[in-house]
């Protein structure tokens, strides 16, 4: 078995860091695929450790599992290097989102009394003055997951989009309205 370093210039007539052609590449095994991305550990966790600091072995391992499965695609791609260190950052990406917790905020009572009629009122008019002020899609995902308390799968379904989409726009529409209305409980 060859050392990474050796199978990128064989494919470079300078002796730089190309990949080999498309045939050579192939034309691999299992276990050629699996030195491969032995040799390019060292790269993938300085990558991931950039982004998530201690936690970038998930990450790694995430992405490596990825690249074998789509060893055929990451080889005949023309910069294979650059595609596994997109892999690796898109997987420490994909943790860091999901690390992240929601802000928690005070117990909202589940009912309202009676004479909490005014609030409510205005309420609605805060919360249709802030859906109405972030785009079309993310006030719908919002409006669907926050206010109607559909779940992520509900939501994308009603809206016939994958639940990233749904998600994605939640989360960008939530950060703008938290903009619009400050810091909360200040005062």
């Amino acid at each position: 078995m060859q050392p990474f370093a050796a199978v990128l210039s064989e494919g470079s007539p300078s002796g730089g860091t190309s990949m080999p052609n498309h045939a050579h590449a192939r034309a691999r095994g299992e276990r050629d695929m699996e030195a491969l991305i032995h040799d390019l550990l060292p790269l993938l966790r300085r990558q991931a450790s950039r982004i998530l600091g201690q936690d970038a072995e998930d990450a790694v391992q995430t992405a490596c599992l990825k690249l074998l499965r789509t060893s055929e695609s990451w080889l005949s791609h023309p910069n294979p290097v650059a595609y596994a260190v997109r892999t690796v950052t898109t997987a420490a990406y994909d943790m860091s989102r999901r690390q992240r917790r929601d802000t928690p905020v005070d117990e909202v009572p589940d009912h309202a009394h009676p004479g909490d009629a005014l609030a409510q009122r205005e309420a609605r008019w805060e919360v249709r003055r802030l859906l109405s002020a972030v785009p079309r899609k993310q006030a719908a995902a919002i409006f669907l997951v926050d206010v109607q308390d559909y779940t992520i799968d509900r939501a994308a379904a009603v809206l016939g989009v994958h639940r990233g989409t749904v998600s994605r726009a939640r989360t960008h529409g939530l950060r703008t309205m938290r903009e619009m209305v400050g810091p909360v409980g200040t005062g």
